[in-house]
């Protein structure tokens, strides 16, 4: 009998976890930005967002992350040139954008989350 093991299952709860974690860690803390990995966020809070089958607008990941949108515009287009997201404009409204994992960006996603274990 063969098992099929959720690997995207598995890593999209972990990615859940992790972000929740960060989220309370930071409130607890109660100084905005103290411990800032806005890149670590932005890839966090994408790969819920597509494995959740959801789009997420860049406006959205500024909020999300709780750091100046001036930090996560200059990190989307670090990310962006690194080749781990894309930002593509919405068909209905030109205004807003959206951002995605690459190919590679989601590689990576699972590469890491899957070597982080959390109650495994």
């Amino acid at each position: 009998m063969d098992v099929e093991i959720d690997i995207d299952g598995r890593n999209l709860r972990r990615a859940k976890l992790i972000y929740a974690i960060r989220r309370r860690r930071d409130a607890a803390a109660g100084v905005g930005g103290l411990f800032g990995e806005p890149g670590w966020d932005i890839l966090l809070d994408v790969f819920v967002a597509q494995k959740s089958r959801r789009e997420i607008q860049v406006s959205s990941v500024c909020i999300e992350a709780g750091v100046p949108s001036t930090t996560i515009l200059r990190w989307l287009a670090r990310l962006e040139q690194d080749g781990l997201i894309y930002r593509t404009s919405d068909n209905v409204d030109g205004r807003r954008r959206f951002v995605r994992l690459t190919e590679a960006g989601e590689a990576l996603m699972t590469r890491v989350l899957g070597a982080i274990k959390i109650g495994d």
